[in-house]
């Protein structure tokens, strides 16, 4: 029994020294999204160029890119040593895009935070006070019977 006990350990400490070399060559680009105020932002739309990868976030902002496709959409490898860019977009929030160079492996990218768009609203100076244009006329328009 001790002894069964024993060789189940070492069989499953063997697997994960195994699996741990497999992991390390896996080839990856992950990272997070992010509010101003450190919330993350699920569903922002994530782009990496060039490779045709387009995907989501999760609930927790979280995003992993392991592949590539090419023009019929077929999966591919990352190809290594080479430019890329990671354009983040989520209605209501300004477009981030990030240029990197990725080496090889697994490679976190920096927390990308959204800002909010805002407009911005500015007075044209113009009185449009009702009172300062006269009298009011009916509209000459058209009825819309017949019309």
């Amino acid at each position: 029994m001790i002894q069964g006990r024993w060789m189940r350990r070492l069989g499953l400490a063997l697997a994960l020294v195994a699996a741990s070399p497999a992991m390390a060559a896996r080839n990856f680009i992950s990272g997070q999204v992010v509010n101003r105020n450190g919330q993350p932002v699920e569903r922002a739309i994530i782009t990496l160029t060039p490779g045709n990868v387009q995907l989501v976030t999760d609930a927790e902002g979280r995003f992993l890119i392991d592949y590539l496709r090419d023009e019929t959409g077929k999966r591919s490898k990352l190809l290594k040593k080479r430019d890329y860019s990671l354009e983040v977009f989520k209605p209501g929030f300004h477009l981030v895009t990030l240029p990197f160079f990725y080496k090889k492996g697994g490679v976190a990218m920096e927390t990308l935070t959204l800002e909010e768009e805002t407009l911005k609203v500015r007075d044209d100076g113009q009185n449009l006070d009702p009172g300062l244009f006269g009298t009011r006329t009916n509209s000459a328009g058209a009825t819309y019977e017949g019309q």
